[in-house]
């Protein structure tokens, strides 16, 4: 009986191999032919760059693009033969040039997108580009420096019996902003604000985010491309919120003698006594009266002054009544007043740190020849022109500078001091 065969066993059998073989290569090549060679369409996914672009309008006319990114995505439609069109070669050979031949002035413009092929030996028709253009905003640059104003709106009452808001603030660092954008919006830009809505009824300072927000003189918003130049649209407001209190009114004084640190022998007024202030709480405890003037004694002279102070000037406070001005009168009595030439002796106050006052600091010269001198006549006539002694501040020197400065100079002594103002050149190394 004749043995059946298997299919597998063919494949042992060189004969069918080979016929096999012929067959799959020519169902492979029909295959290439028929299906790869076929006409058909793809789309391309084109990022552009449009950049260069940018810097060919601002290098020809001065305008800026304003309201849109660098980078634009485009979809090109491609037709050819299928083995090409699939292939990565069509993606590297596009690409997008962008014209900008249509802008001309200040205003919105169109850029076209026109495809172009790098290699002339790849074959394929470029169907559609979508989108074919981009309308944008050009114009002039424009910017504004600006201070913020906050402008906070309360739910009920802004705060608690007893307490009042006081007047807004930023941080320094935050209190300006520039503006930039358009010319012809920035120009628009009277003030910019901070706004933000907060419930009410307050008892301690709060901090609040508020939005900038950029108006013009009627108060219409410009928002169109406009920038703040911050990471945020919001800033940090403080809201202080003071205790309401009547207070006895004073003034305190600066570089006195040291006889008069304590005991301040001289007649001092202040008019009017007393003012409805908001001060801060914790400021409020054990505050007995209310220092409106800080007066530095070589500010006086023998007789009477007379000091002007303007409540707005009195930091950390809110007048509540009707007086705005107030006066400060200092009368100096029992003292003479004598010239004498300036004392060659110097000390250095309130030295910076890491400056040593007597190895890095050098007089370079007093910027004055004599002094003027006022205490009691006793004291006065036996001053000891040898022993006078000068002392220059240097507390507003920031530490670890070096340089050349100009500092003030006050007389140091037990009952006497010098009238007018007197500066040193000092050089810190």
């Amino acid at each position: 009986m004749k043995k059946k065969q298997r299919i597998s066993d063919l494949f042992y059998d060189n004969r069918f191999l080979l016929v096999f073989s012929v067959v799959v290569a020519a169902a492979f090549w029909l295959f290439a032919t028929v299906e790869l060679g076929v006409e058909t369409e793809e789309n391309v996914t084109k990022t552009v760059d449009l950049s260069a672009a940018f810097e060919q309008v601002e290098d020809n006319l001065n305008l800026h693009a304003f309201g849109v990114e660098n980078e634009i995505e485009v979809e090109i439609t491609v037709s050819g033969k299928k083995y090409i069109v699939n292939s990565d070669a069509v993606v590297n050979d596009i690409e997008v040039l962008v014209d900008t031949s249509n802008i001309t002035s200040a205003g919105n413009g169109t850029l076209y997108f026109n495809v172009n092929s790098k290699d002339d030996n790849l074959v394929y028709d470029v169907i559609d580009i979508s989108p074919d253009k981009m309308n944008i905003y050009f114009d002039y640059y424009g910017e504004k420096d600006l201070v913020i104003e906050p402008e906070i709106e309360f739910n009920g009452v802004p705060a608690q019996d007893g307490y009042i808001i006081g007047e807004y603030f930023l941080p320094d660092e935050s209190s300006r902003v520039k503006v930039t954008g358009p010319a012809s919006e920035v120009n628009k830009i009277s003030r910019v604000v901070a706004r933000a809505r907060v419930n009410g009824n307050l008892k301690e300072n709060k901090n609040v985010d508020a939005e900038l927000v950029a108006l013009t003189e009627s108060g219409e918003i410009v928002q169109n491309n406009i920038d703040f130049g911050k990471q945020s649209k919001t800033v940090k407001v403080t809201l202080p919120v003071y205790k309401i209190a009547t207070l006895p009114l004073s003034c305190k004084f600066a570089n006195s003698p040291l006889n008069y640190v304590v005991n301040m022998p001289f007649n001092v007024e202040v008019s009017p006594l007393q003012a409805l202030v908001g001060v801060p709480e914790k400021k409020l405890e054990g505050m007995s009266t209310l220092d409106i003037k800080t007066i530095d004694f070589s500010a006086l002279n023998k007789g009477v002054n007379v000091f002007t102070v303007n409540a707005t000037d009195v930091e950390n406070v809110e007048f509540l009544d009707d007086t705005q001005v107030f006066t400060v009168t200092v009368t100096v009595n029992d003292v003479i007043s004598e010239t004498f030439q300036a004392p060659k002796n110097i000390e250095y106050m309130n030295v910076p740190e890491g400056v040593n006052a007597e190895t890095d600091i050098s007089l370079i010269q007093l910027d004055f020849t004599d002094i003027t001198v006022i205490g009691p006549e006793a004291s006065v006539n036996s001053l000891d022109y040898e022993k006078l002694t000068l002392s220059a501040d240097l507390s507003n020197i920031v530490k670890d500078t070096k340089g050349d400065f100009t500092v003030p100079v006050a007389l140091m002594y037990d009952d006497c001091w010098i009238y007018g103002e007197y500066t040193a050149e000092i050089t810190i190394i």
